[in-house]
């Protein structure tokens, strides 16, 4: 007589077809992640940007124009010029202000070649409240009807 074998487990086949279907939501998945996260760090450097637009209302306030204001400033931002400002975390983008004339400014924050944040494009924001942002661009024309997103 002749012993039945009982054994289980997985055929090389079923692993196959497991592995495949991980591959594939590992593809889909994957670019959503790296897209939600250039968004999260785009969104946090736009709110440093309007705390900086705060900053810059009261220093005319104080000063009664911009002519002298820089983010160098610790009342505006401080140094360094990057956000974010931790020493120990990864810089993603540089900001810079330009002061047109006394009455206004425009703050830009430039993404940092080869980090997350490259290919994501510039953001702008200026002293009448416009803000532009145009995904992978080098520049963006501020308007009334420009927007973040």
């Amino acid at each position: 007589m002749v012993a039945k074998s009982n054994e289980s487990g997985f055929t090389l086949i079923e692993l196959l077809i497991v592995v495949a279907i991980i591959g594939i939501l590992a593809a889909v998945g994957y670019p959503a992640y790296t897209k939600y996260v250039m968004k999260t760090h785009r969104i946090d450097v736009q709110a440093q940007m309007v705390q900086i637009g705060r900053n810059l209302a009261n220093y005319k306030i104080a000063n009664g124009n911009y002519t002298d204001a820089s983010l160098s400033n610790k009342n505006i931002y401080g140094a360094p010029l990057t956000f974010p400002r931790e020493v120990d975390g990864d810089q993603l983008y540089t900001l810079s202000l330009e002061i047109p004339n006394s009455s206004s400014w425009v703050l830009k924050a430039t993404p940092i070649k080869k980090t997350k944040t490259d290919g994501n494009g510039v953001i702008m924001l200026d002293s009448n409240g416009y803000k532009c942002w145009i995904e992978k661009a080098n520049t963006c024309a501020l308007s009334v009807s420009s927007k973040w997103d």
